[in-house]
């Protein structure tokens, strides 16, 4: 085989990495895991825990928007605890569907507060989540006296329990909510924007962009995808719990998003990358429960797949011969 030949192979295999790689590992894991443990391989664990896969996969989507943006918000795990604790408690008070569709609006408002901070009062990303982190963690706390809120409204457990056809409605929720962002992020004139605002503010203010604006919409997004996280989560456990609710979810959403192929300066992303990392993530540790690994050790090995994931894209870009910026 020539040079050139081998380079343009080399070069496909790079373009093409993130669209096949996490696949295999999925499948992988998959092989290995039900190898290991009979009870892996069964067929309730294997749709329970890609409807626990949900959980992460639908939060990992607005932090996806928001990384390609330029941003990243590490707020999300408290805000899916706030909104969780408020919008379940209201479930007595004015009924299912009502309570699901105040707990959405809710979140998008957080995020959009996390947005105006940003964008108008010129406060960095990291700053203003940072501080909201503390913030809306404090305030379900405050708001519930640190008691859990348990949830008997049929319409909410359904949402995180029910099947539709024997598929769990939660699965059906996040493949939908997949194809959406997808269309949103690669058919719209506002997908356009959030890859322009993160590849260069400047260039995209030139050309017209309100980037302001963007911005405000993409942390808006990201509290709808919480939103939609809290009452899935919730529901499948049956209460929401202000201090263990999202404890630890920005980090797992930030994992998925990043392994899936997002890159962390903003301007490039592959939303069904996070959709497979989610898996990834959520069926190793699932995988090394079963195999009776240690927790501590399940963090340690979640962390070198993180570390793997992003000296592998340096490696594609390095192939590529571009930037990651």
């Amino acid at each position: 085989m020539k040079g050139s030949e081998k380079s343009r192979l080399i070069e496909q295999f790079a373009s093409r990495f993130d669209s096949f790689v996490l696949p295999l590992l999925f499948i992988a894991l998959v092989v290995v895991f039900s190898i290991l443990s009979p009870a892996f391989r069964t067929t309730f664990n294997l749709v329970s825990t890609l409807r626990f896969t949900s959980f992460i996969a639908v939060g990992a989507i607005g932090m996806a928007f928001c990384i390609m943006n330029g941003d990243f918000d590490i707020s999300v795990g408290s805000m899916l605890s706030l909104v969780a604790v408020i919008g379940s408690s209201m479930l007595p008070v004015i009924g299912g569907v009502p309570a699901v569709m105040f707990t959405l609006i809710f979140a998008s408002f957080l995020g959009f507060v996390n947005g105006v901070f940003v964008t108008k009062l010129r406060i960095p990303a990291f700053i203003t989540t940072l501080g909201m982190m503390f913030i809306f963690r404090s305030f379900a706390y405050i708001y519930t006296n640190n008691t859990p809120v348990y949830i008997q409204n049929k319409f909410w457990l359904f949402i995180g329990n029910g099947k539709v056809a024997g598929v769990p409605f939660a699965i059906i929720l996040m493949l939908l909510c997949y194809v959406v962002a997808w269309l949103l992020l690669r058919k719209s004139p506002f997908g356009r924007y959030v890859i322009a605002v993160g590849t260069n503010r400047d260039a995209a203010v030139l050309s017209g962009i309100n980037v302001d604006r963007t911005k405000i919409i993409v942390f808006t997004l990201v509290g709808l995808f919480i939103g939609i996280a809290s009452v899935i989560i919730s529901a499948n456990l049956g209460s929401a719990n202000p201090g263990m609710l999202g404890q630890g979810y920005e980090f797992q959403v930030i994992t998925a998003v990043v392994l899936g192929g997002t890159v962390l300066g903003g301007g490039n992303g592959n939303l069904w990358g996070a959709f497979f990392a989610s898996m990834v993530i959520t069926y190793l540790k699932n995988g090394l429960g079963l195999t009776q690994v240690d927790s501590y050790w399940q963090f340690v090995a979640i962390g070198l797949v993180l570390i793997f994931a992003v000296a592998m894209s340096r490696v594609k870009f390095t192939v590529l011969g571009q930037k990651e910026v």
